[in-house]
């Protein structure tokens, strides 16, 4: 991940990359547990990029998809995991 800075382009620290991997696998795996079916393969076409072998894996890839909102939902004071959830239901309701 990169920081834009004045028109020049700053990478941030290599600890803040992978602490924000982390939290995205956090996310992930809650997700995972809230759909009570994390190992089936359901998922892996509606979510995947079609790499994926099991529903873990594709919520991993949705979510990292779906990193630049998780991180402005939580600068919001929301809960990205409530905002994952909403967005996740209605695309499996749609």
């Amino acid at each position: 991940m990169k920081l834009i800075k004045r028109n020049n382009v700053t990478p941030l620290h290599p600890a803040l990359e992978v602490r924000e991997l982390q939290y995205l696998k956090h996310l992930a795996s809650a997700m995972g547990h809230y759909l009570e079916n994390p190992n089936g393969t359901e998922l892996v076409c509606i979510l995947g990029s079609g790499y994926e072998k099991n529903n873990r894996q594709a919520l991993d890839t949705w979510v990292a998809y779906h990193r630049n909102e998780v991180f402005e939902t939580r600068l919001e004071g929301r809960s990205p995991l409530d905002f994952l959830i909403a967005k996740l239901e209605d695309l499996l309701n749609n």
